[in-house]
Order: structure tokens, then sequence, then C-alpha cells
């Protein structure tokens, strides 16, 4: 395949990604703002994705790159924003055949009113107008954001900010790194993918699942609280806070639902994980 070029390779899905193509035998450029330690057929390149100039260099001779949009700073729509156009505009010039890109359920509406979702729709319709070859990958809430849970669930309980039996979409990353790196090989589709549990998930399943696999009775109860208080004690920063509590505000006012069965379509053999899935394979993976 050349060399890919992985935008964010130290982030949690990045990293992942860079790993699995790694032990793929894929060469890799693993493009981060910091340096860190590279593997083999991984080679490390430090640049700042805001500077268009350096997005250029970051994807010379690259034959496909992975772009995950960044959600830091004080701005992080900006951030998002501006890496994302210049890393779209970087490949068209340098000719990369192939964006694959992750975004989110329902990123392609643009009138959710959540900022973490309709903030990348502009981006979603640069990159599909922008003539290089692309791929879309639409995940939502992530089943690893359960490790901040993990030592409740030890103790029996988890509690989320709406009903028992409301459903969401989730998504375990590591689908997202197969599917990335099933269409890395396989070139671009030129359309979006929404990648979640199908039927999604609710917070009695999840109950259910870590009962199962812990042998022990874990309980759901509700956080009645307001979004905005429920993620205060998340260690991000205040802003972020703020857009994950408008996120969640969404999430109960509406079905948060994609069509995951498209991606088993395009990926022959593609299995969706479950909650249970992640339970045992990730979070109490030894137990």
């Amino acid at each position: 395949m050349g060399t890919i070029a992985v935008v964010g390779a130290t982030g949690t899905i990045g990293s992942r990604v860079v790993s699995a193509l790694a032990a793929a035998g894929e060469e890799v450029r693993a493009i981060a703002r910091r340096p860190a330690g590279a593997g083999e057929h991984v080679q490390v390149h430090v640049a700042d994705l805001t500077d268009a100039d350096a997005a250029i260099a970051a994807l010379d001779g690259a034959s496909a790159v992975y772009l995950t949009p960044p959600l830091g700073g004080d701005d992080p729509a900006g951030l998002e924003r501006a890496v994302c156009s210049n890393v779209i505009e970087a490949a068209v010039k340098q000719g990369t055949g192939h964006v694959v890109m992750h975004t989110a359920v329902r990123a392609d509406r643009g009138d959710t009113g959540a900022r973490l979702l309709d903030n990348k729709t502009p981006i979603e319709q640069a990159l599909a107008a922008s003539g290089t070859g692309y791929t879309i990958l639409r995940p939502a809430w992530f089943l690893q954001n359960l490790w901040m849970a993990r030592g409740y669930l030890e103790q029996g309980v988890v509690s989320m900010p709406w009903p028992a039996d409301m459903a969401w979409a989730a998504t375990d990353v590591n689908d997202i790194v197969r599917a990335a790196v099933r269409f890395l090989s396989q070139g671009p589709a030129n359309r979006g993918f929404d990648v979640h549990v199908p039927g999604g998930i609710t917070g009695q399943q999840i109950a259910e699942a870590a009962a199962r696999v812990l042998g022990r009775d874990v309980a759901y109860q509700m956080a009645d609280v307001p979004a905005r208080d429920y993620v205060e004690p998340f260690p991000i920063s205040p802003i972020h806070k703020d857009l994950y509590a408008e996120l969640f505000d969404y999430f109960k006012a509406t079905t948060y639902h994609g069509d995951p069965q498209p991606i088993t379509e395009a990926l022959p053999g593609f299995r969706i994980s479950g909650v249970e899935d992640f339970l045992r394979n990730e979070l109490f993976a030894g137990n």
C-alpha cells in the first residue's frame, strides 16, 4: 500500500491504527504534535498541522492517510476545522490517493444542535468535494468511556444521566481500527459508514453484561441530574464539559442511532462488537 500517514497517531484511535497497520507489515508515518516512540515499520513525524505547509510536508510521499480529527485546546472546534482542512488540502496537493477519516454518527446532518457533531459536517463535505478518494467512518459514543466507570462496575453499579431503557449508539474503538485497516487495503469507498452496535445499547444492558462478565450482581442507577452536572467530575476542560453535556442532552432528546448495516455489506465478514465483547476482551480482560 505504500506509506500510510496516520494523523493523531498518539490518540486513542490513531495509536491503535498505527499498531494494527505496523503489525500487518505496512509502512506507517505516525504524525503527532509531540514525539513518541516508534516500533518496527513506524516512522514518527512531528508536525503542527494547523500550519498548512507543515501538513503538506507531513503527507509527502504518502499513498493514503488516516485522519483523526483533533478535539483539544481552548477552541476545539476551531482546531478540528483547521487541522482537517489542512490535511485534506495537503492530500490533494500531494496526490494522496485515499483519505480515511472518522467523524461521528449524524455528523453528516449539520442540524443536531450538538457542536461535537455539527462541526464535523462541513469537514465531511470538504473531503467529499476534494476530488481525492475517501472513506468516512462514523462511530458513536465510545465503549472505551466505560474505563472511567470500571471501579464502579466492580463495586456493582453503573450510572448514566438517562433512564435504564434509553438506547443510544455506541462503538468499540477497535471496530473503527479494524474497519480503517480494511478500507486502507481495499481502497476508497467514496461514502460514509455508520459504525456502532446495531440497535444501540442501554444502561441496563451495560449492567447485565457486566454482571455476566464479572459473575456478580451489577445494578443500573440513573443519575437524575442535569448533563452538565453529570460531566463536572470528568477530567476534561470546562469547554469540553460543555460540549459533552450538550451531546448528552441531544442523546436524551432523540433516538441517537445510525445505520450500521452498510458497513457489514462493504466489508464482508466484518462483525460489529457488542458491549459484552468489549467488557470481556478489554475492560475486564484477564478477570
